[in-house]
């Protein structure tokens, strides 16, 4: 019986931007998150949105963690990829979800409280 290559391996580069927002404020920082703001505002109306790490993953089926600012340990792992989209399992303790990235537009996961505001994982597809 044959091993499958590791090179068959889903692998998926993404942009994961670590963002502090807050209701309060009116501060886009940088200004590429204003399509974040708008894309979350049917929920939360967030006045300030500032990126605190911006990281280039690798991802494969084994998770990747990312430590985030509030203490808690973020992993992601490539389940499949199917007609160019990914399906990405996100872990944000207590969360564990599931999640379809393709090649444009971005993924937004509530990754907790911090400092009086929410911290947002922001994933992309890596330019």
């Amino acid at each position: 019986m044959a091993l499958p290559a590791l090179a068959d391996e889903p692998k998926v580069a993404v942009q994961a931007e670590v963002v502090h927002a807050l209701v309060a404020g009116n501060t886009i920082d940088p200004p590429t998150l204003k399509a974040m703001q708008e894309a979350l505002g049917k929920k939360v109306k967030y006045g300030s949105l500032k990126r605190l790490s911006d990281a280039k993953l690798n991802l494969t089926s084994q998770p990747t963690p990312l430590k985030l600012p509030n203490g808690v340990d973020a992993s992601f792992a490539v389940e499949g990829i199917k007609d160019d989209v990914a399906t990405i399992r996100v872990k944000v303790p207590p969360a564990d979800a599931t999640y379809k990235l393709g090649k444009k537009g971005s993924l937004y996961v509530q990754a907790g409280a911090h400092e009086g505001g929410d911290l947002w994982l922001v994933l992309s597809p890596a330019k």
